[in-house]
């Protein structure tokens, strides 16, 4: 019995199934809406051009949920893990959510704050989704202490598939295209400088192509991955399979059972996929499983390894400030613009920056899972790297309708690479600084702060472009006709 509970075809390929698709849950859902964006714009929806402006801000307010919760942690008896029924409880909202969002992601109503048609039932299933999403960041990792280390990494591999699924998923779907074709010709006799000439004339009439399959059957989707994402749960919970694999700690004062707190409560996806490194430095080989320790120690199966040499306050002012800029960025301002910046050159374009750019977020992350670094000026060099792409974006959001290059391959490849090389940038920069701190002694109120930090910038981010893109003419949408240029009359020679 013994050999057959430690081999990975009975024991350990199921549960990892299972911790796999509880992961991919927790971001799945917005994750889904973001690359959605391209064709729900094409669909004409009432926001057009603002509704990524409308889904940042939704998303901020949205955090209200980790307060919540965190309030119900700290007001909780000692020994209750209320991440548990939070988490059926959050999943649960996402699963009916979703199935919402397929039958009323098109419902519409006259809003009387201004008088003008919105997508209602989009906006506030969008914000639902949003507190499930924000707050599984700090409720599902510490149901992972529940079960053994070795699974923590991969729940964050799951967690990098609920970016990548759903942009594979809108790939497949596209956006459709727009043809011009000739409704009917006629022959026009016209009179030029006193001669007779006759012309050839078209009325050409633009015809869209649908895309492979509607919203709803996206959404539909997206319901499918958070009943996954429930049924797992469930399953990691009461499935004695799951239960062999739950580990749990004795109190030595009462013999009572004890099951280990989470790394970090407060800090988002990024910091935790960065604290479940599994190897550091030269260590690689046996530090395995290393858990964040209030005396800033870290743990690794018996051993301790001891922390790096404390930085100075000005060395932490530089992180946190470039930490704020970079959130700010990547969370409120650029999301915001990211259609006016893309879909002038086109919604396939737009669709495509908007899926890689959403894949190569877990990538930069699993770089530094990879290949950690404590560099402050790499820091310094990712930041600016990816704060020179993003003034590329914010260049071409603020020239639309017709920023540089556009209706040409080259404008279409560099603006697809600008928007993967923003995300890429900016997620390796905060990952890193994560790291840092996590090397750091006292690193869990360093890696609090992080997630303070974090949000703030977020915030500022979001509710600072608002209004700038929703009640400014200073971004201006682009609405492509496949007709433009198309001559009506030609001379007949």
């Amino acid at each position: 019995m013994a050999e057959q509970e430690k081999s990975p075809l009975h024991v350990r390929v199921p549960v990892i199934v299972l911790v796999m698709l509880f992961g991919t849950g927790s971001w799945v859902a917005i994750n889904g809406l973001w690359v959605q964006l391209p064709l729900l714009v094409s669909r004409n929806v009432p926001e057009g051009y603002n509704l990524a402006a409308y889904l940042t801000v939704i998303i901020q307010l949205a955090n209200i949920g980790p307060l919540i919760f965190s309030l119900a942690n700290c007001l909780s008896p000692k020994g209750l893990h209320v991440e548990i029924p939070a988490n059926f409880i959050i999943v649960s909202i996402g699963c009916v959510s979703t199935l919402l969002l397929v039958f009323f992601w098109d419902y519409y109503t006259v809003w009387a704050i201004d008088g003008a048609l919105h997508s209602t039932a989009l906006l506030c299933l969008a914000f639902f989704l949003s507190v499930v999403d924000c707050t599984s960041s700090v409720a599902f990792t510490p149901f992972m202490s529940v079960l053994k280390n070795s699974y923590l990494t991969w729940y964050f591999i799951g967690e990098g598939l609920s970016s990548l699924l759903p942009s594979i998923v809108a790939l497949i779907q596209g956006v459709g295209t727009k043809e011009c074709i000739a409704n009917n010709t006629y022959i026009n006799e016209t009179m030029i400088d006193g001669v007779a000439v006759n012309q050839t004339c078209t009325n050409w009439l633009q015809r869209d192509t649908p895309e492979r399959f509607p919203p709803q059957n996206f959404f539909g989707f997206l319901f499918a991955m958070m009943t996954a994402c429930l049924v797992s749960f469930t399953m990691l919970n009461y499935l004695p399979l799951a239960k062999r694999e739950h580990v749990k700690k004795c109190r030595p004062e009462t013999g009572e059972p004890k099951f280990e707190d989470a790394p970090v409560k407060g800090a988002d996806s990024t910091t935790m996929l960065v604290l479940s490194v599994t190897s550091s430095g030269d260590d690689a080989a046996s530090q395995r499983d290393i858990d964040v320790q209030p005396d800033g120690d870290q743990t690794t199966e018996g051993k301790v390894v001891r922390s790096q040499p404390p930085l100075s306050r000005r060395q932490f002012a530089y992180l946190f400030i470039i930490l704020a800029f970079v959130t700010a960025m990547s969370n409120g301002a650029l999301p915001s613009i990211q259609t006016y910046s893309c879909a002038p050159y086109g919604l396939n374009t737009y669709l495509i920056a908007s899926t890689m750019a959403n894949i190569a977020n877990p990538l930069a992350a699993f770089l530094v899972m990879l290949l950690p670094s404590r560099s402050l000026p790499l820091v310094g060099v990712t930041m600016s790297a990816g704060a020179l792409a993003a003034v590329f974006c914010f260049l071409t959001a603020g020239l639309s309708p017709a920023p540089p290059l556009q209706h040409e391959v080259a404008g279409d490849a560099i603006i697809i690479l600008a928007w993967i090389l923003v995300s890429g940038f900016f997620v390796y920069t905060k990952a890193t600084i994560a790291w840092i701190l996590r090397c750091q002694p006292d690193n869990r109120k360093l890696l609090i702060w992080y997630g303070g930090v974090t949000q703030i910038g977020s915030m500022i981010g979001a509710f600072v472009l608002f209004p700038i893109v929703t009640f400014t003419q200073l971004f201006v949408p682009y609405y492509e006709n496949a007709c433009d240029g198309r001559p009506i009359c030609e001379t007949i020679v």
